[in-house]
């Protein structure tokens, strides 16, 4: 009675015009409109029931609604003269205490909204709920009538949610009445950062009251798991800045936590500062908002904006892979973006790092490949994580946490340049776990990739700044081993006619292998190139890709991307084999070696030569453009085990032109020790490139 009394010397104390006692008064709640219950004063009198938010916590739960008071009849109503409350279905009553101060007076033709809370057990539902209305005698109450919480919030098609509504004035008694804030959990991670094992969650804060109002620092949030311990929850970006009315914010709560914590059990306590223990504001179940992802989920990208239900981005984990070398367990993952809304949407700054669940290891990884700020409705763009861990993991212990790195605007109108450095911080988006990585159960690139047959144009995306005069497609594919370093290099040329009738300039386009386990592996063009093509002309571009001895190049996917990062196309192709006799195929020139013969000279200086004749017949396949920053052939003279002796390279153009017919290739600076009858001559094409001369092997000769 002393709570309900507090709520009236709330309500302005003005003279009363005239009574509820004047209407006829009916105990039932009924129609008061379509919809909605009304709890009648009179024909022209009535409650009605708006905007009721039931928050379940995990020690209490909140009701919070607004009673409106409609008053058509020609006099003023004075709320004074009436009381509320909540009853469940066992008739327990619960106090309702105003919310805001406002005219207990409603005036002819106005309508009253009078915001109330009331605090109630955890278990209760809103079928169980009922707001009563009552009239104040004397020393007495009578009932009026009840309007149903379950109703109200279906016809306002609401549900409960999982909110803590704290009371700040209880941690401050300058603040306002109406300082409530409410606290809703978005998403929680796991994550070993820092040299410490965090959980990250993610908070929605919104203020209810009418005016701007700022986190009291008595206010206290700490983790606490199922023994009863606590850990305490700071605001990752170093502070919350002032919480404008009836705008819900976002954000991150970071905890260090024991890395054998569970999470299952794990709730988040508000409480005046140093006082959990004792005083528990409010209280929010964690476990519930972890989330780990597998191999090929697809999951919302986080919005981040707190009144987005969604961001518009679909975030998954397409495919990893681990492969354990003598250096350690190598591990790789795409993760892709697709943009699933109607507009066009700002990208992202995604790292990645993976993690061993149940040790403090963990390897970051950063994908620098060139893309777009932006991403159209539909497209996608995928993100490339690679790195090596100890070799005793398995994929089974392994997490891949998806981080964005938080913009410096995002601590814009906080407190000092502090918080501006702190939102630098990389916080996370996504966790996947890569149990079964490389099980070839995972949807690789290769699967998805269309099927191409080489020398045909490739379809190429027209969401791309490729130029649509331009056909690509791709004519040789060539594989040799460095047996020197252990590695092997794929030679891929590709062909780019303009069908055009004026000039275009060559497209800068990157390049990707993938083979069928996922593995992928970057080409590097080669150095030089001309600037145009003319119109109705081709043009020959090289590519070189560096992949691992134990590549066999069977099941390729080629993935092209445009300067922006943008998926030209992805295709299914393989390294051609090697042919051991015919023609030599240097696209566009086909050398036939007719016959050859090596012998052995002595000059005069005492040093020996090796001499080879050789009748070729090199012939044009295609009417295509070739300059002098085209491939070589390399003429290399190497022992039986393989050691080179001596090379001489010949070019397709200028004074080093390989000719059709009978010629000689000398190679000097024989040793006397390393002259012997028991040599091979090995041909390889040579493309040059940023990272070196990539040699494609022809053809082996043995004499």
């Amino acid at each position: 009675m002393n709570q309900l009394r507090t709520m009236k010397r709330l309500l302005s104390r003005s003279a009363l015009l005239m009574t509820a006692a004047s209407f006829l008064t009916l105990p039932l709640a009924t129609s008061a409109f379509a919809g909605k219950e009304g709890v009648f004063l009179s024909d022209s009198v009535y409650f009605t029931l708006d905007r009721v938010l039931l928050s379940t916590g995990v020690e209490d739960s909140s009701l919070r609604f607004t009673l409106d008071l409609t008053n058509n009849s020609p006099y003023t109503v004075d709320f004074n003269n009436y009381g509320v409350k909540v009853v469940d279905a066992n008739g327990y009553s619960y106090t309702a205490r105003l919310s805001e101060k406002v005219n207990a007076r409603v005036k002819a033709g106005d309508v009253g909204a009078f915001k109330f809370a009331s605090e109630l057990p955890a278990s209760v539902s809103a079928s169980d709920l009922k707001v009563d209305i009552f009239r104040w005698n004397d020393r007495s109450t009578s009932d009026i009538g009840a309007l149903s919480v379950e109703a109200a919030m279906a016809e306002a098609g609401q549900s409960a949610q999982q909110q803590a509504v704290i009371n700040l004035k209880d941690i401050d008694s300058t603040l306002a009445e109406d300082s409530y804030v409410t606290a809703q959990l978005g998403r929680s991670y796991k994550v070993f950062k820092d040299n410490a094992w965090m959980v990250y969650t993610e908070v929605v804060l919104e203020n209810l009251g009418t005016s701007n109002v700022k986190l009291p620092d008595g206010l206290e949030t700490n983790l606490m798991d199922s023994k009863g311990l606590t850990y305490t929850a700071t605001f990752s970006s170093g502070g919350v800045p002032s919480l404008l009315p009836q705008q819900p914010i976002k954000a991150m709560l970071a905890a260090a936590v024991p890395a054998s914590l569970d999470t299952g059990k794990l709730n988040l306590l508000f409480s005046p500062k140093g006082k959990v223990k004792s005083t528990v504001l409010g209280s929010l179940n964690v476990s519930k908002t972890f989330g780990v992802a597998g191999i090929g989920d697809k999951t919302a990208y986080p919005p981040a904006d707190a009144n987005q239900e969604a961001s518009g981005l679909v975030l998954s984990t397409t495919w990893a892979a681990a492969s354990k070398q003598p250096d350690g367990l190598h591990v790789q993952a795409n993760v892709t973006l697709t943009n699933t809304s109607d507009g066009i949407l700002t990208l992202p700054s995604l790292s990645g790092q993976f993690q061993a669940v149940r040790s403090s290891v963990i390897v970051s990884s950063s994908d620098n490949a060139s893309r777009s700020t932006y991403l159209s409705p539909n497209e996608s763009t995928t993100y490339r994580f690679s790195g090596i861990l100890p070799a005793s993991l398995g994929a089974d212990a392994l997490q891949l946490v998806v981080l964005e790195k938080q913009a410096a605007a995002a601590a814009a109108g906080q407190q000092g340049a502090a918080q501006a450095n702190a939102a630098q911080n990389a916080l996370p988006v996504a966790v996947t776990s890569l149990a079964g990585a490389g099980s070839g159960g995972e949807v690789t690139s290769y699967a998805s990739a269309q099927d191409y047959k080489i020398g045909t144009v490739m379809p190429i995306s027209s969401n791309t700044a490729m130029d649509s005069n331009v056909d690509l497609s791709l004519v040789e594919m060539g594989m040799s081993e460095s047996a020197d370093f252990g590695y092997k290099t794929i030679v891929a040329k590709y062909k780019l006619t303009n069908k055009g009738t004026s000039s275009v300039t060559l497209p800068d386009f990157q390049s990707e292998l993938t083979n069928a386990d996922g593995y992928t592996y970057t080409g590097v063009r080669q150095t030089t190139t001309t600037k145009t093509i003319a119109p109705n002309t081709s043009y020959v571009l090289s590519y070189s890709y560096m992949v691992p001895g134990e590549e066999k190049a069977e099941k390729l996917a080629l993935q092209l991307y445009d300067p922006n990062h943008m998926s030209m196309g992805s295709y299914k192709t393989a390294v051609q084999p090697i042919a051991e006799t015919g023609p030599m195929s240097i696209y566009p020139f086909s050398v036939d070696l007719k016959d050859f013969s090596v012998s052995a000279t002595y000059n005069k200086d005492s040093s020996y030569a090796y001499r080879m004749r050789v009748d070729l017949n090199v012939t044009r396949q295609a009417q295509v453009i070739t300059d002098a920053n085209f491939s070589s052939l390399s003429f290399e003279v190497v022992d039986m085990e393989d050691r080179l002796l001596s090379s001489k390279v010949m070019t397709f153009t200028g004074q080093s032109k390989i000719l059709s017919g009978i010629q000689f290739i000398d190679f000097g600076n024989i040793r006397n020790e390393q002259l012997n009858s028991d040599v091979r001559i090995k041909i390889y094409e040579v493309v040059a490139t940023p990272n070196g001369d990539a040699k494609r092997l022809l053809r082996t000769l043995e004499p």
